[in-house]
């Protein structure tokens, strides 16, 4: 009798299959893939790998959220990226076989895929879609990287929460959304106190950019509002008159 597949292969074979540069692998690499991949699941605040450890695995999030990070010498944390359900990352670190440089944690509870590194390299040398979808992954978060840091520096707080709200929604989508994230978990995005996240909000309520839903107490984001209010702030911040 062959044994039945469990629970997380199915997740891991159903994540897969999303993917175009999986779908288009021969059956051999798919089989490598599948038969490599392995889930981990973490609670709010695990961490899933630490700065200065080795570069081990190609992160693919089932579900939650991710924080990517870094700690100053004044013990203050700047994030460097938020990781969405249905994206991917540790690609940076794996390509340059390098120590990490950015702690990676849970801000909500989450499932995660997990590519071991050997993997990872088999498909890019053999893989042209592979490497085109690692160019475009990696072309999008050096912008949100650009953006955030820019926000850190140069512009007020509201910014950055806007900017936050921007991370953890879905950029390809209109309209309203529903955010699973909490405030605290926004604050922690943004690097800022729970507090002054709390009047940002309220800012953005006057505005109509953001709401709570009353029965689950979750954040809903105007995301094109948002976007308009980020970019137009952009401008003023750039604009040296």
């Amino acid at each position: 009798m062959n044994p039945q597949p469990s629970p997380a292969t199915d997740r891991i074979a159903g994540f897969l299959e999303q993917w175009a540069w999986y779908r288009g692998l021969s059956p051999e690499l798919r089989a490598l893939t599948l038969d490599t991949a392995s889930e981990k699941t973490a609670e709010p605040g695990d961490y899933i790998a630490r700065e200065g450890m080795p570069s081990l695995y190609w992160y693919g999030l089932l579900k939650g959220y991710l924080q990517m990070y870094v700690v100053g010498a004044d013990g203050s944390e700047t994030t460097l990226y938020c990781l969405r359900e249905g994206e991917w990352g540790g690609d940076g670190s794996l390509l340059k076989k390098e120590m990490r440089r950015y702690d990676l944690r849970a801000l909500t509870a989450a499932r995660i895929c997990l590519i071991p590194a050997q993997t990872f390299e088999t498909l890019r040398n053999a893989s042209i879609p592979f490497n085109h979808f690692l160019t475009e992954t990696m072309n999008a978060r050096m912008g949100a990287f650009v953006t955030m840091l820019a926000a850190s520096r140069l512009l007020r707080p509201e910014f950055r929460v806007a900017r936050g709200l921007l991370m953890v929604a879905d950029d390809q989508a209109s309209g309203v959304q529903e955010l699973a994230i909490s405030q605290h978990e926004l604050a922690l995005i943004c690097g800022l106190s729970r507090q002054r996240v709390n009047q940002a909000l309220g800012e953005f309520k006057l505005r109509r950019l953001v709401s709570i839903e009353p029965k689950k107490g979750q954040l809903v984001a105007h995301v094109p509002g948002l976007r308009s209010y980020v970019l137009s702030e952009g401008q003023a911040a750039s604009d040296p008159g």
